[in-house]
């Protein structure tokens, strides 16, 4: 057996030969630096967690406290393998470990004779109840197993496949003097080996080891007591935060416990909340229905009201009282809405705020320093862990529900999430996938406030929402503003007749939104535009992302209430939600009716009771063909149409959803309600958090030097594209994951966007 002068945890680069590998590096180090973080949290925020989750501080504080600080200590004894260290030492290809390291550790762990398993039971020091000390165990070997999302449902291959690089045994190197001094008085006597019979592991003795995921008792017990689910989810999803956190290079002089407490300790403080409230409405004060939301007592809220009644400002209303002594997450469809809601709240306030998604980093460029010699890679790593500190994270709904669908992200954020409240604006653009992924965290977080908003929530939707979710407050509408004529409806005649009518209304110095279901379809109705000496702008998904931040701010300066000069803006679903404008004339192809209905938010805005003004037109086109929606969705879209118009003009808020839920269908439809989080075992299989999208991230071929070089963000240099198979897209060369669109198949314009050249 080689001989191993100390056990890393991980790789290092040596500034000399025979330079002694620093503390981060090694793994015993390692171990107990992950357990203070995480020992720091649940002394920091343990109470609260235990509160969102609904378990009392009495016997679960304590017990989560010793299971965290076992699974931490344990997460990664898997690497005290003589294959795992001969890896990182350069001595062996990383792709012949034979197992992986976390595999190893639950195995340590498991096993009822293990010497491991002995050690981690004087550690959890249970006394009196005989049985709570095997339930911890067990709930430690899941948080252990599954801290890296690496164990699919092959795990039992994995377990086998141990004829890899390193000949026909695997040596745990417990008696090593890092882990003796680890396991203090309990060290064992010997080394464990695992053996390779016929591919079966064995340990040495042939002595079976008994480790089973999915037929476990624990399985049983998850199922029949909920408060053991939450429990075991939280000391997975903590297990792996303190991970995070315990590897950070922290600065000497920022020691683990004090950065811990620190940033769980900024949490929201309801004047402050107010002070948002009062900047934005200018000293007025709020109204009724905006008092309502503040006001509500129930730990679900729904409020369903369409755009520019107010329902942000209530939001940190609500928030003064549901989110005090918490941290606040205000949760967007998308990247756009979040951004948007960041700058238009939070940003110039003296709170402490976040704006987290995926494409921050670049939207906050313009106001905030960005290191430019700092990788992409370290900036995701240095975003999972700031998450932890602002008082307000503003971020897509992604970031809270990659918690329960097991994604990276939600899990090294939960100790912020876990302590959260919660706003979800715009639910009725929720996918599927996200609805489902919502259901299941307002399941797993019975003790936290949830704020959902919408225009208008389909019937499916909200029927599926008060028969999931008990005792929730709804506050409707408010009658005053959602009565208010605002449109006109009319349908469009085809070809250059709806853009000369446009072109008129444009000269006038009207602003007109015209909304395409499709990219392409954006792209030829701006063309035309061009053409015809129309002052217009586009805005869609297709472009460099450095380029469409400055196409979204164009857009939404021009349409703003200082610019006098007419302009048609050619956009796509992007406008249904992250423009903050106010045309004059809207032109829509037909789409769903809830796409409609967001369509339509940005028309006629900003009127009140006292200052109603003239309703304005909307020209409904048919759109060139069905995608991206339903055949279905789009004829109940025109029967809606139609039948509003039969109704007679103006139309308000109030007639939209009326008549929508009128043609909606009652029957509620299935989702699937589990979670990845834990309902799929031990081993971790991140979930999808959004239904399949057909789009993939290019980089042109001219962008990929710069994208090389270091320090650039490379964020600003992505175009998402819509697959096209018949451009050879499988053959073509990659970078961080992003595929290097070839010489000649994209033509690129900043005014027009990205194009498959034909």
């Amino acid at each position: 057996m080689t001989h191993f002068d100390v056990l890393l945890a991980k790789s290092w680069d040596a500034a000399a030969p025979n330079e002694a590998p620093p503390a981060y590096a090694r793994l015993v180090p390692h171990l107990r630096a992950v357990e203070k973080a995480g020992a720091t949290v649940v002394k920091v925020a343990g109470e609260l967690i235990l509160r969102q989750l609904d378990l009392p501080i009495d016997p679960w504080l304590s017990r989560l406290d010793r299971a965290l600080r076992v699974a931490c200590l344990c997460h990664d004894l898997g690497k005290a393998n003589d294959a795992f260290q001969k890896m990182v030492t350069g001595k062996l290809d990383p792709t012949q470990q034979p197992a992986r390291h976390e595999l190893l550790s639950a195995l340590l762990l498991a096993d009822r004779d293990s010497p491991v398993r002995r050690w981690a039971k004087s550690l959890l020091e249970v006394e009196q109840v005989s049985d709570e000390t095997d339930w911890l165990l067990d709930c430690i070997v899941g948080a252990v197993a599954g801290h890296h999302l690496k164990l699919d449902e092959e795990w039992k291959k994995a377990a086998l496949s141990l004829q890899g690089g390193c000949g026909t045994s695997l040596h745990m190197l417990l008696t090593h003097p890092d882990m003796q001094h680890l396991f203090a008085e309990h060290r064992p006597v010997h080394e464990i080996s695992f053996s390779l019979v016929n591919g079966q592991p064995e340990w040495i003795g042939a002595r079976r080891t008994p480790f089973n995921f999915h037929s476990h008792r624990w399985q049983d017990k998850l199922v029949n007591e909920p408060q053991w689910w939450r429990f075991a989810a939280a000391l997975k999803a903590l297990t792996c935060a303190a991970d995070v956190a315990g590897s950070a290079m922290l600065p000497e002089k920022e020691p683990i416990r004090r950065w811990v407490t620190q940033t769980l300790s900024h949490r929201v403080v309801s004047d402050q909340m107010r002070e948002v409230v009062r900047i934005r409405l200018n000293g007025k004060e709020p109204r009724l229905f905006q008092k309502q939301i503040g006001e509500s007592t129930k730990r679900v809220t729904l409020v369903e009201a369409g755009c520019g009644t107010g329902k942000t400002a209530a939001a940190y209303l609500w928030a003064a009282q549901h989110a005090q002594g918490k941290k606040l997450f205000f949760c967007y469809p998308t990247t756009g809405t979040a951004t948007e809601g960041f700058l238009g709240y939070i940003h110039e306030s003296e709170v402490e705020a976040k704006l987290m998604h995926s494409r921050a980093i670049a939207d906050l460029e313009g106001i905030a320093e960005v290191s430019d010699d700092e990788s992409e890679d370290h900036l995701l790593r240095i975003d999972s862990l700031s998450a932890w500190s602002p008082q307000v994270i503003v971020c897509t709904a992604d970031t809270v529900l990659a918690l329960v669908r097991n994604n990276r992200r939600g899990l090294y954020n939960s100790p912020a999430i876990l302590c959260g409240a919660f706003v979800f604006d715009e639910l009725h653009a929720y996918d599927d996938a996200m609805f489902a992924a919502l259901l299941a965290l307002m399941k797993a977080l019975p003790g936290a406030s949830f704020l959902l908003m919408s225009a208008s929530l389909p019937k499916q939707r909200k029927s599926i929402l008060l028969s999931r979710v008990d005792g929730i407050e709804q506050i409707p509408a408010p009658k005053e503003l959602e009565a208010i004529p605002r449109y006109e409806f009319q349908w469009a005649e085809p070809g250059d007749a709806v853009l000369n009518v446009v072109r008129e209304h444009v000269v006038a110095g009207k602003k007109v939104l015209w909304v395409c279901n499709t990219v392409a379809r954006a792209q030829s109705i701006f063309a035309q535009a061009r053409r015809l000496e129309v002052n217009a702008k586009t805005y869609h998904s297709r472009f460099k992302y450095e380029d469409r931040k400055q196409r979204h701010r164009d857009v939404v300066d021009a349409f703003g209430p200082g610019e006098r000069s007419g302009l048609l803006a050619v956009t796509t679903q992007v406008a249904e939600m992250s423009l903050d404008l106010d045309a004059d004339v809207l032109v829509s192809e037909v789409a769903p009716i809830s796409a409609l209905i967001q369509r339509l938010g940005r028309l006629n805005r900003r009127v009140t009771p006292e200052q109603p003004g003239k309703p304005r037109t909307v020209f409904f086109l048919e759109p060139s063909n069905e995608r991206p929606y339903k055949e279905d969705d789009l004829a109940l879209a025109k029967q809606w149409i139609e039948a509003l118009q039969r109704e007679g003009c103006p139309l308000s808020q109030d007639d939209l959803a009326r008549r929508f839920h009128a043609l909606a269908p009652n029957e509620e439809k299935s989702l699937p309600l589990g979670t990845e989080w834990l309902d799929s075992g031990w081993h971790a299989v991140p979930g999808a958090i959004r239904e399949g999208a057909c789009s993939v991230s290019v980089i042109l071929s001219e962008d990929e030097a710069a994208c090389r070089q270091s320090g650039v963000n490379i964020i600003n240099r992505k175009i998402p594209m819509n697959f096209a198979a018949w451009h050879g897209m499988g053959a073509w060369r990659e970078f961080k994951g992003n595929l290097i669109a070839p010489e000649g198949v994209i033509d690129y314009d900043k005014e027009m966007g990205a194009t498959w050249r034909t």
